[in-house]
């Protein structure tokens, strides 16, 4: 119930038809007493009810709205209050009713602030109302709807004299008229049509973009059209970085135009130079993992192939070193040859082997696992990689698996190698490999009679030298490990005195203290120093950062700061011995020409043949120390036999090939940072990497590792003289590995007797079980019901003993093959067991596509005796020959999947086979329980004899009944004698 009014005589509330707001009485004092005063009520005395109504103040007194002035736009904003509210000091001052005394009629004055805000929102509201008009009567003279008003809006302004205007054919055109050589074209042109629709043109050319609107575009303003003629007044299209588009496209219009005044010779360069700049246009090509790929597949945005879809069609390129080990020798050299220039050609052949994990592996027709010209499986892997001396050109060209290696036969290899290169048109100049004494007795064959040099005559040609050089990575590990294994003699090196020869103590156990000084401090002199670097496992002690960890500038300086301080023993002198290693190093291990400038070392620099070149009198005056220290009379504290001998080499090595290259081949600098291994030794991280991070991985995966390195480096095969090449890495449609190929004469003497097919006779289920998946496998590729007829049949008119085995495992999915598709399989599996014999065994193995003889050698013996003289062509066009090609693919996969499952069980169950004889592998040595070694002892498996197919093979494939994928059995069967 609302409040009443106090105010004496006013009914303010009291009835229903008069509702007023109603104000409380102030709590000042000061301004209550005023309110009491104004109305006059004796012994008043005020309460929370007491209440004046509206109607005893003045209009201006009662604040009915909210305002809001907002200074950054000059705009007063008014919003109505719910309740009113009086202004501030109000006083009651009306009051109808009582005597005219009572009431006051005074003005309230305005104040200055507020007057002069009143007065700028007059004049800002004034100005927008005139700007509105103004912008009103402007679009009414620039904005049209149609046609006829464009016309009429275009009389009323002028344009730039760049611009010509006529209107034709309710077309209006813009255009500018150019003279050259007195003749007139049009370069620039717009218009609009009828429909309002703006174009543009360029000599001739549309113009498909303006800024970043798409043209052409629908009009309604001449602003617009302003905007547009100015942009191509200013000739912005010729310069925009936007505009590179319509640039290429106004040049491959004009070329097409001209196509038939072309011959052959000039049409082909016109379409390369059109390539060319199709590919200004392309953005450079950016490799990632597999997982945002599979993300962008699952999203549906983009139709895009499976990854096992692109990892098939990767097996069809003939990139694979594989194929290099038989036929098409150094083929991927060859193509590698045509896209390289003069300095690329210039190379030293790096020559390194990677210990490899023994197994058979079959894998798409093929069998591999086998070591080059040998019977054994292989233990390694020979790989030769090509590093120019004089670009950064480097490549692996050639992969051999091996077992044992001798001198003469890596020296034969080597040759055979070099002579190939020569023949293609690449400059061997020498070639580098590790302290392997294989290795020196290999490169002392090319001399007569052998003797390891410097420099041999060069086999292609014996005007040229052959120089060989022992790896200079190798040679520092050494020297690291000789140290450390003189712990019978305390550590001690007794070396020559660089400068003065007195013989000199370096003590690696004074680097040790240092070490432990500062090993809990948080600044260190030694900083570079770690337990790993000076307390090396066998494993680390292959590692060569740790190494040079040992032979830093960094310890020669703390060894100084720190020694006579804390008492080291030597540390003079084994400060001044880690020098002269870490000199040799930073000399040999140059690989850029400013190197010297970023290190601010001037044995950083590369080598010249300058008498002066202070790098190039520290090698030679480091091979005269070396051979004081050799011939030092003491047989302890010293380097071995084998490291004095690489580092002398090496050293007086690179002294040969600095001054050869800068008289021959007139080069300011050499660099012999490129002729080491390291980069041979970064490619076997790859491999071990791409297969899973092993370190003992097989020769499959090294096969299948390098062919996508070097599919990755054909992918952008450029030269900068001949633009963009095209390496020929895909099998033509007209070849392929299952083509009819000529069988050796060795094997051309298998047949197969009615005897050997009675010496199978106890294994006919199995094989018909295996037949039943072969019939699967055609009839999932043909989907002919016609060819089904002949290669099943049905289960109720079965009644021999041969289909017992699938009778017995069958719950409705399995198919029952007919008599065609089990002599098929049968003949297959006499012949691969003829073929793993021991007197076909090793020439079966050396193969390049196993599957491919197999499946031959069974259809001419299928096709000799007749069998498919029934079996006429479907109605689909299927021929017999198709099918069994199918089945004997089918049937030869699992025989041959389960024969390499026997060799390789077997090497797990003797013990006297190669894999583990008393010359452990390098893991093995690094590591007393391998981890290798745990699976493989948690492994069990049945006792095999010598020379018999595989007892178990899994079959995944589905042996389904019909061709929509109706779920099918998984089968395993079994193969005996």
């Amino acid at each position: 119930m609302p409040s009443k009014c106090s105010v004496p005589a006013c009914r303010g509330n009291y009835d229903e038809s008069t509702k007023v707001a109603v104000f409380s009485f102030p709590n000042d004092e000061r301004l209550r007493e005023k309110w009491l005063h104004a109305i006059r009520r004796t012994d008043f005395k005020i309460t929370k009810n007491s209440k004046v109504c509206e109607k005893h103040f003045k209009d201006g007194e009662v604040l009915r709205n909210s305002t809001f002035y907002n200074e950054k736009t000059g705009e007063t904003i008014s919003a109505p209050l719910k309740r009113p509210k009086l202004k501030e000091n109000a006083v009651p001052s009306i009051f109808p009713g009582c005597p005219s005394y009572m009431s006051s009629s005074s003005a309230i004055r305005e104040s200055p602030s507020k007057k002069r805000q009143r007065l700028e929102q007059e004049q800002i509201n004034f100005a927008v109302k005139e700007s509105l008009n103004s912008k009103h009567e402007y679009e009414l003279k620039t904005m049209f709807t149609n046609f006829a008003e464009f016309r009429n809006c275009i009389k009323g302004h002028s344009f730039s004299s760049f611009w010509t205007v006529v209107e034709k054919n309710e077309n209006m055109l813009f255009f500018n008229l150019s003279l050259k050589d007195d003749i007139p074209s049009i370069k620039y042109a717009v218009s609009v049509s009828n429909d309002l629709m703006l174009n543009a043109s360029f000599m001739g050319e549309r113009i498909s973009k303006y800024k970043k609107v798409i043209l052409p575009i629908k009009v309604n303003n001449l602003n617009e059209i302003f905007d547009i003629l100015e942009y191509f007044e200013k000739g912005t299209i010729v310069e925009s970085e936007s505009s590179l588009n319509d640039k290429i496209h106004v040049i491959e219009s004009v070329i097409k135009n001209a196509e038939d005044i072309f011959t052959d010779k000039n049409k082909f360069f016109f379409e390369f130079f059109l390539e060319q700049l199709h590919l200004l246009k392309c953005k450079p090509e950016r490799y990632t993992q597999i997982a945002p790929y599979k993300f962008l597949r699952n999203s549906h945005y983009m139709i895009l192939p499976d990854p096992s879809t692109i990892r098939k069609i990767g097996t069809i390129l003939k990139n694979s070193p594989q194929t290099e080990e038989y036929t098409n020798f150094l083929v991927y050299a060859k193509h590698a040859f045509h896209s390289l220039k003069d300095d690329d050609l210039k190379v030293f052949l790096m020559i390194d082997e990677i210990h490899i994990k023994p197994f058979l592996d079959y894998k798409g027709g093929n069998i591999v696992g086998m070591a080059y010209n040998s019977s054994n499986l292989a233990t390694s892997v020979q790989v030769f990689m090509l590093q120019s001396l004089f670009s950064p050109y480097k490549d692996v060209i050639h992969i051999v698996p091996i077992d044992t290696f001798d001198a003469s036969k890596l020296f034969d290899l080597m040759k055979k190698v070099i002579m190939g290169l020569e023949e293609i048109g690449f400059k061997v100049m020498g070639m580098v490999t590790d302290n392997n004494s294989i290795n020196r007795a290999a490169a002392s064959n090319f001399a007569n009679p052998p003797k390891l040099q410097v420099k041999y005559d060069h086999p292609a040609d014996k005007s040229r030298p052959l120089f060989y050089v022992i790896d200079s990575v190798h040679i520092l590990k050494c020297v690291r490990n000789n140290w450390l294994n003189n712990h019978k003699n305390g550590y001690y090196f007794y070396y020559p005195d660089f400068d003065t020869l007195n013989v000199s103590t370096a003590s690696l156990s004074s680097v040790r203290k240092l070490y432990d000084l500062e090993c809990s401090s948080l600044l260190k002199f030694g900083y570079g120093l770690t337990r790993k670097a000076l307390w090396p496992t066998n494993l680390e002690r292959q590692n060569v950062k740790l190494a040079l960890k040992l032979f830093s500038t960094d310890v020669v300086h703390a060894l100084n700061e720190l020694g006579e301080k804390y008492n080291l023993e030597c540390y003079e002198q084994t400060a001044k011995f880690i020098n002269i290693i870490s000199t040799w190093w930073d000399i040999v291990n140059v690989k850029t020409p400013d190197k010297g400038k970023f290190k601010r070392n001037p044995m950083c620099e590369p080598l010249t043949s300058s008498p002066s070149d202070k790098g190039l009198m520290f090698l030679k005056q480091l091979v005269s120390w070396v051979n004081k220290w050799e011939n030092l009379d003491s047989n302890n504290g010293r380097l071995s036999k084998e490291t004095f001998l690489a580092l002398n080499h090496t050293t007086q090595a690179f002294i040969e090939i600095v001054n050869h290259c800068t008289k021959s081949f007139k080069k300011e600098y050499i660099l012999l940072g490129k002729i080491q291994t390291d980069k041979l030794e970064s490619r076997f991280g790859q491999y071990r990497s791409m297969a899973g991070d092993q370190y003992h991985i097989s020769v499959r995966q090294i096969y299948e590792t390098e062919s996508k390195l070097r599919l990755c480096h054909e992918l952008k095969l450029a030269s900068h003289k001949k633009g963009s090449i095209t390496v020929d890495i895909f099998d033509n449609s007209e070849k392929n590995d299952e083509e009819k190929q000529p069988i050796d004469l060795i094997f051309c003497d298998i047949m197969v007797e009615k005897s050997d097919i009675e010496k199978i006779a106890d294994t006919l289920p199995i094989v018909t079980y295996l037949a039943g998946y072969c019939s699967h496998a055609a009839l999932k590729k043909t989907k002919c019901s016609y060819c089904r007829q002949k290669l099943i049949t049905d289960k109720e008119s079965i009644s021999h003993d041969n289909y017992k085995l699938i009778d017995v495992k069958d719950r409705g999915g399995l198919l029952y093959p007919s008599k065609i598709v089990v002599n098929a399989v049968i003949h297959t599996y006499i012949v691969v067991q003829k073929l793993i014999s021991e007197k076909y065994e090793d020439k079966f193995i050396q193969v390049l596509n196993q599957r491919s003889l197999v499946v031959n050698l069974v259809e001419d013996i299928l096709v000799t005796k007749d069998i498919f003289l029934s079996f006429d062509v479907c109605v689909d066009g299927h021929d017999i020959l198709h099918l069994i090609n199918i089945i004997l693919r089918s049937a030869t996969n699992s025989l041959l999947n389960n024969y390499c499952k026997v060799k390789n069980d077997k090497l797990k169950k003797i013990p006297n086979v190669t894999v583990v004889s008393k010359n452990k592998r390098k893991l093995e040595t690094f590591s007393k329980n391998s981890l290798s070694d745990k699976r493989e002892s948690s492994k069990k498996s049945n006792k095999l004899k010598e020379g018999t197919m595989p007892r178990i093979a899994e079959v995944s494939e589905k042996n389904s009944v019909n061709d929509e994928g109706e779920a099918g059995e998984k089968q395993n069967f079994i193969l005996t004698n």
